[in-house]
């Protein structure tokens, strides 16, 4: 009766234990939406006003390039800092981080960013057409996720991609229609437009697909420790910052082409050398495929930045900015579900699946930059 009754606490204490980390969990996933809002509506605006502190393109690009040099170091603290704070606090001491930045930038916003003048009045948010475009990016990848998990049933995995097309089609149906539409797409007609916002998407889903599976490697293979594991990923991460400044000058002397060709031949060459990753392969033998990559990936983001910007019109230069964001957001996604996917018959050959599949990734962009990227001065769409 005894041994019944510790069962049973037991049992309870566990169920107790799962429903407070199902909580807990679903929490940290309400707060990330609303995060998720927030930096969706932050990054297409300063763009904007970049663009339109910027009038001249050679201006614009080295604006771009500080730009991108900010990402680069805030891309590069985030994990060193979050290995510390776990380290010395635990986990949750990593959302703190935010409060005095967003503050900071709050009372930045306030003091120096001046009111823009008010553009053509639009009608309503096109709440149908963000709804369709929303469950069609949820779908796909729920879809790449659930494909490789064990036991995950073929018709729940060919549903999730069938939603994910339907909710495109819907998407693409109510913005043709739309009085005022979400997504231009007129900007589309541009060829340089869209070349650029798809090396975007190839660019992401390359560089941070990877840069998701670098602490599970670190960690599962050679057991890190999550001090250790935040520093171990500092050679790509902290030549984002020196790249990003250099692809601005370069591309304000060049135009955007020739750092996003050299920038992404680069980074092909940095992840494919994530193929010498294994059990024994010495720290050292990884850092100049990971600053490689970094740097690559450093080169090409300010320069597709500038291209994008350039090719649209000037009062659709929102709207430009938010669709190489959400482009850009779109690769991370995929990167993170398609490369996790591929590690779930072993870290290690989902690894080098991975980095063969970013490699080539980066090389189709590179050929599509070469051949639709603009070379130097403006490149306007025709007028939706």
């Amino acid at each position: 009766m005894s041994a019944f009754r510790e069962r049973t606490g037991s049992g309870r204490a566990i169920s107790a234990s799962c429903s407070r980390a199902r909580a807990t969990s679903g929490g940290l996933v309400l707060a990330r939406l609303v995060q998720g809002v927030g930096a969706a509506l932050l990054v297409p605006a300063s763009l904007s006003l970049l663009r339109a502190a910027n009038p001249q393109p050679a201006a614009r690009a080295r604006a771009f390039g500080v730009w991108g040099s900010v990402a680069g170091l805030a891309a590069g603290a985030g994990p060193v800092l979050g290995g510390v704070l776990v380290a010395a606090f635990g986990w949750r001491a990593v959302f703190l981080v935010n409060l005095p930045t967003g503050l900071a930038a709050l009372a930045l916003t306030l003091r120096h960013v001046q009111r823009s003048p008010a553009g053509p009045r639009r009608h309503g948010l096109d709440i149908p057409a963000q709804a369709a475009a929303a469950v069609s990016v949820a779908a796909l990848a729920a879809g790449c996720i659930e494909a490789g998990a064990p036991g995950r049933h073929r018709a729940l995995v060919l549903g999730a991609f069938a939603v994910a097309l339907l909710g495109l089609a819907a998407f693409l149906l109510l913005e043709h229609r739309a009085p005022a539409p979400m997504l231009p797409l007129g900007l589309f007609r541009s060829r340089a437009f869209t070349a650029s916002t798809v090396v975007g998407v190839l660019l992401n889903t390359g560089f941070y697909g990877l840069l998701f599976l670098a602490p599970l490697y670190f960690q599962q293979v050679h057991h890190y420790s999550a001090l250790r594991t935040g520093f171990a990923p500092l050679p790509a991460v902290s030549l984002l910052a020196a790249g990003s400044a250099l692809a601005g000058r370069v591309t304000a002397r060049t135009g955007p082409r020739p750092p996003m060709v050299v920038g992404l031949v680069v980074g092909a060459a940095g992840l494919a050398g994530r193929l010498c990753a294994g059990p024994a392969t010495p720290y050292a033998a990884l850092v100049e495929p990971m600053a490689a990559a970094g740097f690559g990936t450093a080169l090409t983001m300010p320069a597709a930045t500038a291209a994008v910007m350039e090719s649209a019109p000037g009062e659709r230069g929102g709207a430009a900015a938010a669709v190489f964001n959400a482009a850009r957001q779109l690769g991370s996604v995929l990167g993170v579900a398609v490369f996790g996917t591929l590690t779930a018959g072993g870290l290690v050959p989902g690894l080098h699946s991975s980095a063969l599949l970013a490699a080539a990734g980066f090389l189709a962009a590179a050929l599509l930059a070469a051949r639709w990227a603009p070379r130097t001065g403006r490149t306007p769409v025709p007028d939706a």
